[in-house]
């Protein structure tokens, strides 16, 4: 670390040192559970937050009263973000006017937006989860963090704070050739130690940028790379690992909750963050625990918001967990988008929708691509190239093998696929609910 960067450092730990050390502990509990190697001592270590979570819940607020004779986290009703919003009130445990708590806010681009208070206890626990998390990939604090995200969605920090923080905004909308072209040479005239968190479909289209241009490996003190918002392509991982020559790693985290589980430099599973978070994978019909590598909802209980509590809250996220034994902690092993974009095939199963990014891969010369359902069998491709497109018939043939042979399919070529408010643009768009 450079003169600065170490300053940095020693200022935010210093601060927090003053104010009696509480991201330091929560940071040291949290290395200290997730050392831990038993599913059932790390269950047992859970439980005073766990209790206290549930304990405050039931005496405190109007919703779950009605659970005092509780005997296990089972015992509560799964909910989800429409069941929080419609009885928030009854939910909600904090007073709504206090300064002891945070509002936090989604933005509602795949939904309407959704609001939640978190305490201040949460909001360091989520500071401390964010370290410890950032550290695993290879970042340390006081280096330059550069986040690549739609800004527009969100609130630019001032120039003043962005520097003291150390912190390089770039906006997914600009990544236009030009704008690629000078970033890679400040990249590179940059000497300084540097972190990249950013959307994974940001990092792709710098990836095809630089495939296109025929980059050779840059030299520009990357140390750590962590794609987050949406699915993080093998393809994408490989080049970025390739043209920056540091891992790259995929995050699963939301706005609402935080940082759920994030892959590790050795591991192609995503590590749950057990140390603030229970996290069930529940069938996709029933709430029953799904079957061990089978597709479910991931159903997530935050241990450490006693604001607004998110008990057995459903994500509206797929996922599959996947252990080798019983006592092995549980992994992620793989998270497979939003369960309302989810494709059917004409069988009625889910689609890996993994799959549909395979064709991004497959047919380059396609700039944008997004499968739509619109009845049981019947489906549209967009899509955006600036070429002629020759291989339609073989994506066709390629789709209606994964999807169902029986599928009609339809293609449209258009100028564009609008993105979310969030600047992220869906694959895939499931107007047909079975």
């Amino acid at each position: 670390m450079n003169v600065l960067e170490q300053i940095r450092n020693y200022t935010f730990w210093s601060l927090d040192f003053f104010k009696g050390s509480p991201i330091k502990k929560d940071f040291k509990d949290i290395h200290r559970l997730h050392q831990i190697k038993s599913y059932t001592t790390l269950l047992k270590e859970q439980k005073i937050q766990l209790n206290k979570l549930l304990s405050t819940a039931v005496n405190s607020t109007k919703y779950y009263n009605k659970l005092k004779g509780h005997t296990s986290l089972l015992d509560f009703p799964v909910v989800t973000k429409k069941d929080i919003k419609d009885n928030f009130l009854d939910i909600t445990i904090c007073d709504t006017n206090s300064s002891k708590v945070n509002i936090v806010k989604t933005s509602g681009s795949t939904g309407s937006p959704f609001k939640i208070y978190q305490t201040k206890r949460k909001k360091i626990r989520n500071t401390a989860d964010t370290l410890y998390y950032a550290k695993l990939s290879g970042f340390t604090l006081g280096q330059k963090l550069l986040y690549l995200r739609l800004w527009a969605a969100y609130y630019r920090k001032p120039k003043l704070i962005a520097w003291l923080q150390n912190s390089v905004q770039l906006d997914v909308s600009d990544l236009n050739d030009t704008y690629l072209k000078n970033l890679i040479l400040k990249l590179e005239k940059d000497c300084s130690n540097k972190g990249w968190l950013g959307y994974a479909s940001g990092f792709e289209t710098i990836c095809r940028y630089l495939e296109k241009n025929n980059y050779a490996p840059i030299d520009c003190n990357i140390t750590s790379i962590i794609a987050i918002s949406e699915r993080l392509g093998s393809d994408v991982k490989e080049k970025m690992e390739y043209y920056f020559k540091t891992p790259t790693v995929s995050r699963y985290s939301n706005v609402e909750n935080g940082i759920i589980a994030q892959q590790t430099k050795d591991d192609n599973f995503f590590t749950i963050n057990w140390a603030s978070y229970i996290v069930e994978v529940l069938d996709l019909e029933k709430d029953e625990p799904a079957k061990k590598d089978e597709v479910g909802r991931i159903v997530v209980t935050d241990l450490y918001n006693l604001a607004t509590p998110m008990i057995r809250y459903d994500t509206g996220d797929l996922g599959i967990l996947t252990y080798s034994s019983k006592d092995e902690i549980p992994k992620l092993k793989s998270i497979q988008g939003r369960r309302m974009d989810a494709l059917y095939k004409t069988n009625g199963e889910i689609l890996n929708p993994f799959t549909m990014h395979a064709y991004v891969y497959d047919f380059p010369e396609i700039e944008q691509l997004q499968f739509i359902q619109l009845d049981k069998i019947k489906f549209k491709i967009k899509i955006n190239t600036n070429v002629k497109f020759t291989r339609e018939s073989l994506l066709i043939s390629k789709f209606k093998n994964d999807i169902g042979l029986d599928a009609s399919i339809d293609v449209e070529y258009v100028k564009e696929i609008p993105s979310l408010k969030s600047g992220k643009r869906k694959i895939s768009v499931n107007l047909y609910k079975p």
